[in-house]
């Protein structure tokens, strides 16, 4: 008798742990809904877009090695591409005025230098998309360490106990690299010459051009880009000496704001690289030759050498 009793209290034992079972099931596959749901929403946001508006800021050395240019052809372009509204200016007076706007949401897009990208990145999150590319489509660029023939300095080791012209604390070209080359030439950049903030790469050219400064570092493209307009005025073309050439460096990145969308990321990253391809000539009123995608591994480098100098890029303040 206990044995037939038995059985059906087993049997809805059984059939009460499969209802508990078949119910968290149901729970489990009702949650991976709704969190599909939630993703499909998300998605679906971004496909639409959030920017109703591009402001694009330059570092204020201007947007052309050869000086401030007129954009305004370029953002009518850019206007037409994403169906927004496009601004650019020159932010502030230094590289640093340029990376808080864009953390502060000030704007939307920097164009940056690579040192300066790199301390956006790491200080706030910025999201590269491109590079620009200069004259001849090349995506690197050098920093030259340039003095006066009358000077008579001839070679690094002569730079020290001289004035030295760097161009921000921020510049790749300017500051960062040429420290790397003094260091590596058995120099160092902080004891052995006296070192100055010229404030831009024209302003070091101009400075050891005229005396001002015996000594300082500047862009490849802007010092061709000045001596190509000294050869054509015919004056002091042959004033300065290069001292030292740097290795190659990858051209300054476009970056984002770390909160703009995927899908807007991508849109704008279409439009530049859309009329980088299709209209040269649009691009010839700033000053560049195109658009080329990089990652964060393309500026590895850099990151290398600042270590190099015992630079704390999240900590820097030049």
């Amino acid at each position: 008798m206990f044995k037939l009793l038995r059985r059906p209290a087993g049997i809805i034992l059984l059939l009460a742990v499969v209802g508990v079972f078949l119910t968290l099931k149901e729970a489990d596959i009702k949650g991976e809904r709704e969190q599909l749901e939630k993703e499909q929403l998300a998605f679906d946001a971004q496909r639409k877009g959030q920017l109703t508006r591009l402001r694009i800021g330059f570092l204020p050395i201007g947007n052309n090695p050869g000086g401030k240019v007129n954009t305004s052809t370029f953002e009518d372009s850019l206007a037409n591409h994403l169906g927004i509204p496009v601004t650019s200016a020159s932010i502030g007076s230094t590289y640093t005025d340029t990376v808080n706007a864009l953390a502060e949401g000030t704007i939307e897009v920097a164009w940056l230098g690579p040192l300066s990208y790199l301390y956006a990145h790491q200080k706030y999150g910025a999201k590269v998309i491109l590079c620009l590319l200069r004259h001849r489509r090349q995506k690197t660029y050098q920093s030259y360490i340039i003095t006066n023939v009358t000077t008579g300095i001839r070679t690094l080791q002569d730079l020290k106990g001289q004035p030295f012209a760097f161009v921000d604390p921020f510049s790749t070209s300017g500051n960062l690299v040429p420290r790397y080359v003094l260091k590596k030439a058995g120099l160092d950049p902080d004891k052995d010459i006296r070192g100055i903030y010229a404030g831009s790469h024209e302003d070091v050219f101009q400075g050891v051009l005229s005396g001002k400064y015996p000594a300082g570092a500047v862009a490849s493209d802007n010092y061709d880009l000045d001596q190509q307009e000294l050869r054509q005025k015919g004056s002091q073309k042959d004033a300065l000496v290069i001292l030292a050439k740097s290795m190659d460096i990858p051209e300054g990145p476009i970056a984002l704001r770390k909160d703009i969308q995927l899908y807007d990321t991508l849109h704008v990253e279409d439009a530049f690289l859309t009329i980088g391809e299709n209209d040269p000539a649009i691009l010839n009123t700033i000053g560049i030759a195109g658009f080329a995608k990089v990652t964060d591994e393309t500026y590895d480098s850099l990151l290398d050498m600042a270590r190099y100098l015992n630079i704390d890029l999240s900590t820097y303040n030049g």
